[in-house]
């Protein structure tokens, strides 16, 4: 069978709802969450490497700073191109795996039922957009070479394996389940056996070789988020298959529930006498990736999965749903019910967005609000009156720092703990005359032990610093009284020097 053309009004429609997510967040609040900070405060410098995260995402927002400024539109355009690349893909891959246009919109669609794809993505997440849209990407690349086996689609796999290597680490088991399917299958085994497909290895290997090399020299840095794994507690084997499936289910929900509400049929699929390529493909796809997980979670002793690790293994779950389907089975009914419940999606996303934000200061006295509720240009204009201008930030917050750049884009932030001093250049040391700590008051009353011994390092001495608290109303607050506090202390810097 043919494989069907792309519905362009659907992709338009897929346009316009992110386009409309980058017009809300620039007019809604300047303000950053921890992610887009986090981001703001790296892409001051194009490095090899940063942190225990892969560089990529980072060196793609250094770049659209340059072009655009520093500003809360170059966050939103970054994150939400890539969100809409991931769906364009998926719908792609579908088209091919599927080979019916309306089961192909409906799994697309389906990201958006995906709580951790639909919304988290969008509320805040950096390197986990990027790597998803990587594998979305390198699905796409690896049916076109299953189609054809040429040059072109072995340079373009291998760009998109670059893609996901530089992303985040997660997606070497996304790569490793692909890899398993395709020698599984015979159209698979083609393309890996073919002439061209050591170009899509070696590519990445070329490509990622600085940003390896770096991970050599920081392995401290690399390997600072293993505390984020829970290893080795009693009946692992037991907890760990528990939390496989519970994240699994979590992932996934509430995606399956309205599917077999509206294809109860989907519960047995439907009566196929030779599976196409596409349904074998994904079929044996989900199978690996279920083999493969609970490997790495026995294996390795893993007895917490968090859901969102699971999203570039998972974020083709919905094709393999439809795929369950035969074309009677997806009946105009069935799929106007269907598509109606993307587009409530759509609008649910978009209003919770908005209150999340704007209606923070409703639930009580003290309200609900956000990272982005953070008044902080309020804040620097107080700063301001102080008289700081720019000059050197430092901080021991990630957002506190990417937050105060964006506001004086004439400065320098640093944090301790990943050698960021060392880019200081010796024209900023000579230049920079005022020097700003900032830290959270909530946690800490004084400047902070830690952001102490850091100012002493860059030369700073805090004894000569003033020390001021200021308070400012939340944003979207109801009452005066919803407000935060934020701990400064300015001075001047009185020994500039290049740190080596």
């Amino acid at each position: 069978m043919a494989r069907p053309n792309v519905n362009i009004p659907f992709l338009l429609l897929l346009l316009a709802y992110f386009t409309l997510h980058i017009v809300l967040r620039v007019n809604l609040t300047h303000g950053l969450d921890y992610d887009e900070a986090e981001q703001t405060l790296f892409a001051q410098w194009l490095l090899p490497g940063y942190t225990e995260q892969p560089p990529l995402f980072t060196w793609i927002q250094h770049g659209l700073f340059q072009l655009l400024g520093h500003n809360a539109l170059a966050l939103s355009i970054m994150k939400n191109a890539l969100l809409f690349f991931t769906y364009l893909f998926t719908c792609l891959s579908a088209l091919r795996l599927l080979r019916n246009g309306h089961t192909a919109i409906l799994a697309t669609l389906s990201l958006l039922l995906i709580p951790q794809i639909g919304w988290e993505s969008q509320r805040d997440m950096t390197h986990t957009v990027l790597v998803v849209c990587a594998a979305a990407g390198t699905l796409l690349a690896t049916l076109r070479a299953v189609e054809r086996q040429s040059l072109l689609n072995a340079l373009l796999l291998g760009f998109c394996i670059t893609a996901g290597c530089l992303g985040k680490a997660n997606y070497f088991l996304f790569l490793a389940i692909l890899l398993l399917t395709l020698l599984s299958i015979k159209e698979g085994r083609q393309v890996i056996f073919n002439r061209f497909f050591p170009l899509a290895l070696l590519l990445p290997l070329l490509l990622c070789g600085e940003y390896f090399w770096w991970m050599y020299n920081n392995q401290d840095i690399v390997f600072s988020a293993t505390r984020k794994f829970k290893l080795a507690e009693a009946d692992y084997h037991i907890q760990g298959v528990i939390s496989m499936v519970r994240a699994i289910t979590l992932f996934l929900f509430p995606f399956w529930l309205f599917y077999f509400l509206v294809f109860p049929v989907g519960v047995k699929p439907g009566t196929i006498d030779e599976p196409a390529f596409g349904q074998r493909f994904i079929a044996r796809y989900i199978l690996i990736f279920l083999l493969l997980l609970l490997t790495v979670v026995l294996s390795f002793k893993v007895t917490y999965v968090k859901d969102r690790w699971l999203q570039p293994m998972l974020f083709c779950a919905p094709i393999w749903f439809f795929s369950r389907l035969t074309t009677a089975q997806v009946t105009a009914k069935r799929f106007r019910v269907f598509f109606g419940i993307g587009i409530l999606a759509m609008a649910g996303i978009y209003i919770a967005f908005t209150l999340r934000i704007v209606g923070a200061g409703w639930h009580g006295e003290n309200g609900n609000f956000s990272r982005m509720n953070y008044p902080f240009p309020a804040m620097a204009a107080a700063l301001r009156a102080e008289g700081f201008n720019g000059g050197l930030i430092l901080t021991n917050k990630r957002f506190l720092a990417g937050n105060m750049l964006l506001l004086f884009p004439d400065s320098t932030a640093l944090i301790p703990g990943y050698r960021f001093e060392k880019q200081l250049s010796e024209q900023q040391a000579a230049e920079y005359k005022k020097v700003l700590l900032l830290w959270m008051p909530s946690e800490s009353p004084e400047i902070p032990e830690e952001l102490r011994r850091y100012a002493k390092k860059m030369g700073v001495d805090v004894t000569t610093l003033h020390e001021k608290k200021i308070t400012r109303p939340w944003l979207y607050n109801s009452t005066p009284s919803q407000s935060v506090v934020l701990g400064t202390a300015l001075g001047n810097w009185q020994e500039r020097k290049q740190l080596q």
